[in-house]
């Protein structure tokens, strides 16, 4: 299955030609008012810490002008966003987390595999940490980052993992963020309704398995995923925000279009 993406998000192209949104696509409609906080306060401490870094640098050359001072911090803190480091960072740890597990899973599927994948040191523990869970819970994959999708429903995407746990089919998806936020229970619904509607399986339950990223992160945490109808029902509404949101860029898009044609 084709995957696709630009700025309005992942599409995946079904084996007939049928393109579907991604389920993260659609959960991106949400908003996300702590992600918010967070972003800003990174971006105000960046550029306290650039503008006393450019004080220091300066401190006993001839005053420079408002202008000049501007456009010199403005060149100092760059063009990428001081969150959006931050995410790299995290999200290179927490790729390198998920190729651990992968690699473990597949193993354990006696697929053939290379040798174990490079990872740093942080990545090292928290995936240590997950082996330990597994063993504890006698974990048994079945699908590993499988492509799932829903014809009844519209969506699509990719499952991290389909497994036994201790002996109940159940759909996991990783997580490594400091938390579990109530969207991860609305992709846990849609991906256990996708599995079931394609025959994959009839998964009855539903974790959200959350890795940690450093040593001083929380304990290692695995989260019962919410009522799947209930979280349905919520993604399916979502699904319809999302919809109604494509419609009014189309719309806006095509009003921008029509007054630079004018102009």
């Amino acid at each position: 299955m084709k995957r696709s993406e630009n700025h309005r998000g992942r599409t995946y192209e079904l084996p007939d030609g049928v393109k579907l949104p991604s389920v993260t696509t659609i959960l991106g409609v949400i908003g996300k008012p702590a992600l918010i906080a967070w972003a800003a306060s990174m971006e105000r401490a960046m550029c306290l810490d650039v503008s006393a870094t450019l004080y220091e640098h300066l401190h006993g050359t001839p005053k420079m002008s408002r202008m000049a001072w501007m456009s010199t911090l403005e060149t100092r803190l760059g063009k990428q966003r001081a969150h959006q480091r931050e995410l790299e960072k995290a999200g290179n740890i927490g790729s390198q987390i998920h190729a651990l597990i992968e690699w473990w899973l597949l193993a354990h599927m006696l697929e053939k595999v290379g040798p174990c994948p490079e990872a740093c040191d942080k990545a090292m523990w928290a995936y240590t940490r997950w082996q330990a869970w597994a063993k504890e819970v006698n974990l048994k994959p079945i699908y590993v980052e499988q492509a799932v999708w829903s014809r009844a429903y519209g969506y699509a995407g990719t499952m991290d993992l389909l497994a036994e746990v201790n002996g109940v089919e159940t759909v996991l998806d990783w997580k490594s963020g400091k938390a579990v936020y109530p969207e991860a229970h609305l992709q846990n619904a849609a991906y256990r309704q996708a599995v079931r509607e394609m025959g994959h399986g009839n998964p009855q339950a539903g974790l959200i398995v959350r890795v940690p990223k450093v040593e001083t992160d929380p304990e290692f945490e695995v989260v019962e995923a919410w009522p799947e109808d209930e979280c349905l029902d919520v993604f399916l509404k979502t699904k319809s925000v999302w919809e109604w949101t494509q419609k009014k860029d189309s719309y806006l898009a095509a009003i921008d279009e029509r007054e630079k044609s004018v102009a």
